[in-house]
């Protein structure tokens, strides 16, 4: 491990070399891509291509190697029990789609689910699906002021009756790094299910899947700075076991005849159809650049980006911060009472600053902050301080020429 350094991290990132002029702040979205992941997956499909599991061949036995590899190489950074705790989807949504489908028999009429207004959709819809199909009860506990979970509206939230509960480790959103341990425990005492959606979290930090003591962890290799279309699921191996699976296809049945189909041991059950094994096998990549950060000095790092965004709000007249946990990554929203954030980003694009705006896929906490949408910017490991500056300084112009 060495001394944490944005610009030392930058220079791994082929994209910056190719678009320097770009300040790149959109990434609660997705990340850039790290170059030794682009080099891996391309070097599979230049040399090792080949399905997975059957293949009797020596491609088909190299790239299933070097697809169990990866689950191990995973399963390793998570400190999971093993690797058939770690299945590969197709993102988190898939992920968390996996799980309330597969759960669908484990839950009755009466049945509660818990989550948060801190959700993103992806969190929010298959819970409300499920609990549709089965009718039971979707609860939703609130948020303070700060805009962190209100943890005595959440605790009193729980009932006998709850079956699952659903929280975002951080939200996509405001930023808000949820306190997981104690969300658990609580889920503990009511014997619920935990399910944790890591997608903003995992950029800003290892996750000890043992230490939290969760039932399922999921998140996306493109908020790691890995490969779109491939996602993980952390499941403890005594409940993933009890997951219908979600996708039924080839490689997950062992034996199928015209009135009943056996399905195969874990994980192959839960991996039906052809997996992204290319992206599969760039993971261990994007898991060594993570093990090479030192955390703490990132953390340092962005509460100088935070002292800078803070700085910047309080000199740009009517511009709003939404969200100010203690506890929290580098994103941010922003409002403004008569400039919309769509202009506001429109104009930063002009000025090769790339953020978002909109809802952000978490309506359900718009109504705490009065707003139907907001911007913004999400730093990450190989943002740098000036580009912090940079954009409150442009924000700062951009309200000027619109209010």
């Amino acid at each position: 491990m060495v001394a944490f350094d944005p610009a030392a991290s930058r220079k791994r990132f082929p994209f910056f070399s190719r678009r320097s002029e770009c300040v790149y702040l959109d990434n609660a979205a997705t990340t850039q891509r790290l170059g030794d992941a682009i080099d891996r997956l391309v070097e599979f499909y230049f040399s090792e291509n080949s399905n997975v599991h059957r293949g009797a061949h020596a491609l088909g036995e190299g790239a299933t190697l070097a697809y169990e590899s990866a689950r191990h190489c995973v399963a390793a950074y998570l400190n999971a029990r093993n690797a058939e705790e770690i299945i590969f989807t197709g993102g988190t949504t898939d992920a968390l789609n996996t799980i309330a489908v597969g759960l669908n028999g484990e839950i009755h009429a009466g049945d509660e689910i818990l989550i948060t207004a801190l959700e993103h959709h992806s969190n929010i819809l298959p819970w409300a699906a499920l609990a549709k199909r089965r009718d039971a009860k979707l609860n939703i506990a609130g948020l303070t002021p700060t805009g962190e979970l209100d943890m005595e509206d959440f605790a009193q939230k729980f009932s006998q009756r709850t079956r699952i509960v659903a929280v975002a480790h951080v939200s996509n959103v405001l930023g808000t790094i949820n306190p997981i341990k104690h969300v658990i425990e609580l889920a503990r005492s009511v014997g619920a299910l935990t399910v944790i959606d890591g997608a903003q979290w995992l950029p800003s930090g290892p996750v000890d899947v043992q230490a939290i003591n969760c039932d399922f962890y999921a998140f996306s290799a493109h908020k790691i700075f890995g490969p779109m279309g491939v996602g993980v699921l952390f499941g403890r191996r005594e409940i993933l076991e009890k997951l219908a699976p979600f996708r039924l296809g080839g490689g997950m049945v062992q034996k199928i005849t015209a009135k009943k189909s056996i399905f195969r041991e874990l994980p192959d059950r839960l991996e039906g159809g052809t997996p992204n094994v290319a992206g599969v096998v760039a993971l261990p990549s994007v898991i060594e650049f993570l093990q090479s950060i030192d955390w703490d000095q990132y953390r340092a790092h962005e509460r100088k980006i935070r002292s800078i965004i803070k700085k910047g709000v309080e000199e740009i007249p009517g511009l709003r911060l939404l969200g100010t946990a203690h506890e929290k990554v580098g994103i941010y929203a922003f409002t403004h009472p008569t400039v919309h954030a769509h202009d506001l980003a429109s104009m930063l694009a002009c000025q090769n600053i790339c953020v978002r705006a909109g809802n952000h896929c978490a309506q359900l906490l718009l109504p705490y902050f009065q707003i139907s949408q907001s911007l913004r910017a999400s730093f990450s490991l190989y943002n740098t301080a000036a580009e912090a500056s940079a954009l409150m300084e442009t924000l700062a112009k951009c309200v000027r020429q619109l209010s």
